[in-house]
C-alpha cells in the first residue's frame, strides 16, 4: 500500500471517541454529544476559528463512514490497519473545557439547567435569564481566623451565604430539542473547590398546537381545496416564523408531502403534508357543474384497481348491497 496515502488515513473511532465495535446508537449518540457541544452552533470566543472547521469537518466524516454499514465495513478492511491516530478528542476538550484533568476532584460539576424555547425561538434564537442559587464565601470573614469567624454576623460562622443572581443567556438560531450550550465559569459557585462551575443550559421544545417535530424537521398538514388539488395553486402556508407562498402542483393528491427547504430546526426543512378537503355544502350552481363534470369526465374508476386485483385473487365479493 502506498505509505503517502496511508499517512493520510485518519482513526474515525478516536475521532467519535468509540471502540472499534461501537454500535449504531453509540456513533449516533457520540456524534450529537460532539455537535451539541462544538457544532457550527457554538461561539468559541478566541479559538482558532479555523482549527474548529477543520476538526468538526473531520468529526462528520468520521460519522458519515462509520454509520453507513457498507462504508464501515470497507473502512475496517482497508483502513483500520494503517491508521493515523488523532488527538482530536483533546482538542475537542480544549475548545470546550471538558479535557481531563490530572485532578479532576478539584472541579466543580456542572450546573444544569432545563430551559423551554418555542419553535420560533429555536429557529430564530433568543435570550433567556437564567436564575442560579448558589451559596458563596462569606466576603465579611473569609481572612478571619476560624475562631473569629464565629463572631461574623453576615454568615453566622457557617463561612458562606445564600445568593441569588441572574446570568443573561443567549441562545443563538439553530437550535434543536435536547441541545446543550455550555457557557464557561458562570455557573453555581462550588465552596469545595473555591471555583464557579460551567453553566450548561439544556434545550426542551415546547409543544406546539399545529406543528410536530421529527428530528429536526417539522412537519404540519396543509388543507387544500378540491380546486386547489386539481388546478394547482399559489397557497399561503403557516410556518414557526410566519407565512410562506408554497407553489403546488396540478393534480395533487392528498398525503404528497411538500418540503421547504431550511425552514426546519438547525437548518432542517418543514415538511407540508397536503389534505384535500371536500366541501360540506355548495351551491345550487355550484352542484350543477358538478353534474356537467360527471357528464363529460374521463377519470377513472377509484376503485377499479382493487376490485380488479381482487378479482384476479378470487377474492372478488360476490354480495352487494
Amino acid at each position: 500500500m502506498d505509505s503517502a496515502k496511508t499517512s493520510s488515513y485518519k482513526d474515525y473511532y478516536s475521532i467519535l471517541g468509540v471502540s472499534n465495535d461501537a454500535t449504531t446508537v453509540e456513533i449516533q449518540e457520540a456524534f450529537q454529544e460532539l455537535y451539541n457541544r462544538v457544532g457550527p452552533h457554538v461561539n468559541f470566543g478566541g479559538h482558532d476559528a479555523e482549527a474548529v472547521m477543520k476538526a468538526y469537518q473531520d468529526v462528520s466524516e468520521a460519522y458519515a463512514v462509520l454509520i453507513d454499514p457498507q462504508k464501515r465495513k470497507e473502512y475496517d478492511l482497508v483502513v483500520a490497519p494503517h491508521l493515523q491516530k488523532t488527538h482530536l478528542r483533546e482538542l475537542w476538550g480544549k475548545l470546550t473545557g471538558s479535557e481531563s484533568k490530572p485532578d479532576s476532584k478539584n472541579m466543580p460539576d456542572d450546573t444544569v439547567i432545563d430551559c423551554e424555547v418555542t419553535l420560533r425561538e429555536a429557529i430564530k434564537g433568543t435570550t433567556h435569564k437564567v436564575r442560579i442559587d448558589e451559596n458563596i464565601q462569606c466576603r465579611n470573614c473569609l481572612s478571619l481566623k476560624p475562631v473569629q469567624r464565629m463572631q461574623c454576623t453576615n454568615c453566622r460562622g457557617i463561612g458562606h451565604t445564600h445568593h441569588t443572581r441572574f446570568e443573561v443567556f443567549l441562545m443563538e438560531a439553530g437550535l434543536s430539542d435536547r441541545m446543550q450550550i455550555r457557557k464557561q465559569n458562570v455557573g453555581k459557585f462550588d465552596i469545595r473547590t473555591g471555583k464557579y462551575s460551567d453553566l450548561v443550559v439544556i434545550v426542551k421544545l415546547k409543544p406546539h398546537q399545529y406543528f410536530s417535530v421529527i428530528g429536526r424537521d417539522i412537519t404540519c398538514t396543509v388543507p387544500v381545496s378540491i380546486l386547489e388539488a386539481i388546478l394547482g395553486s399559489e397557497i399561503e402556508v403557516p410556518t414557526p416564523t410566519g407565512k410562506v407562498i408554497m407553489r403546488i402542483q396540478p393534480l395533487t393528491q392528498s398525503g404528497r408531502v411538500y418540503r421547504l427547504k431550511g425552514m426546519g430546526l438547525a437548518g432542517a426543512d418543514l415538511l407540508a403534508t397536503i389534505e384535500v378537503v371536500v366541501p360540506k355544502q355548495i351551491n345550487a350552481e355550484e352542484l350543477e357543474l358538478f353534474r356537467k363534470l360527471k357528464t363529460v369526465s374521463t377519470w377513472k374508476n377509484p376503485r377499479e384497481e382493487i376490485l380488479a386485483r381482487l378479482k384476479e385473487s378470487n377474492e372478488s365479493p360476490t354480495a352487494s348491497t
